[in-house]
């Protein structure tokens, strides 16, 4: 089940798995005959359904159990949005999860405030106590967290993304989004159950009869300082978890290789987040330093290397001194990646 259908090009992109029933729910009419017009990337294959419907009604009269449901972005200040964020809420989605099922509620961290958020992963907790939280993507301009609920404690064997993903076609669609391995879907975790109360310790909850995300969440989109990125950079300082707690195997070698190559990822992806941040903020000299640090801590995350890459190119011409240093950086971080030594040889004749 997919709530908030949108442009339906995340419910179409549901067709990479093979054999899958799921219905799309939408509650204004308007968008689903606008549909069209995103075509051909929202084009649903047989089994797929829209549904016109409100979201809330809809959960709490189906009777069928789900597999997966997934909340889309609400924006919380949005006329309503608020009551689907409600305790009331959560729980009949609970009921529709069949055994083994999940739940994913995406938060626009750039659409609500630090207290809005907390009171909202409060009461998701309190309906499901084995709740992560994980990043959809590495960026500080529009950072989305996904809050993943399970209705027993998650754990995953090193080898879990390469037995479930076996369809050569999701294969590539999954390959097209980096998500190439455990390593990489995993490298996109941010904290633990435990570590998400900690975070939200004495937070409201939000309820049909005190519904308090209604009220509080439009005051966000008046404040005239607050940054895309503020609460991103709260739930990383404040909610440092160990991702080999997801990682199910005993101690076998597989496990604890994959724990650790996953606390470099993260470390490199979390320093590669503030460096982005820095350079948002004009502190170019302190971002290059956190990319090329972010390079060096793991050889499996690329996005900072890429992004000193594509920082290199742009100075070149104006300012070649400084790409050149950056490039010779660069390639004494990562050695083994050829990319920064052709570039130099390219640009320079180094």
């Amino acid at each position: 089940m997919f709530l908030g259908l949108g442009t339906a090009i995340t419910f179409a992109a549901a067709g990479a798995h093979p054999d899958l029933n799921a219905d799309g729910v939408e509650l204004v009419p308007e968008i689903l005959r606008a549909l069209h017009h995103f075509e051909p990337y929202n084009k649903l294959r047989p089994g797929l359904q829209l549904r016109l419907a409100d979201a809330r009604r809809f959960v709490r009269m189906s009777r069928e159990p789900y597999d997966v449901i997934v909340a889309d972005l609400f924006h919380p200040a949005r006329d309503g949005a608020g009551a689907l964020y409600t305790l009331d809420h959560f729980q009949a989605i609970r009921e529709r999860l069949a055994p083994g099922g999940i739940f994913c509620q995406w938060l626009p961290l750039y659409q609500l405030d630090e207290e809005t958020l907390r009171v909202i992963i409060r009461t998701c907790l309190e309906v499901f106590p084995n709740l992560n939280a994980f990043l959809l993507r590495f960026n500080v301009d529009t950072p989305v967290l996904g809050l993943i609920a399970s209705l027993s404690p998650a754990r995953y064997s090193a080898d879990w993304f390469e037995k479930r993903v076996r369809s050569e076609g999701l294969k590539k669609d999954l390959r097209s989004l980096t998500l190439v391995d455990g390593l990489h879907l995993f490298g996109c975790y941010v904290a633990s159950p435990q570590a998400l109360r900690e975070f939200c310790r004495g937070a409201d909850l939000n309820t049909d009869d005190r519904p308090v995300v209604i009220f509080r969440a439009p005051r966000f989109t008046y404040r005239r300082n607050a940054t895309p990125y503020g609460r991103l950079f709260s739930l990383l300082d404040r909610t440092a978890s160990d991702p080999a707690h997801l990682i199910d195997g005993s101690g076998t070698k597989a496990a604890l290789t994959l724990g650790e190559q996953l606390r470099q990822f993260i470390r490199a992806r979390d320093l590669y987040l503030r460096g982005l941040r820095e350079e948002d903020e004009g502190q170019m000299a302190r971002a290059l330093d956190s990319y090329v640090e972010s390079a060096r801590m793991s050889p499996h995350f690329s996005s900072s290397y890429a992004r000193c890459l594509t920082i290199a190119v742009r100075q070149a011409k104006t300012k070649p001194d400084e790409a050149r240093k950056l490039l010779e950086r660069l390639a004494e971080a990562r050695p083994e990646r050829p990319v920064a030594r052709e570039l130099l040889k390219r640009l320079f004749g180094l």
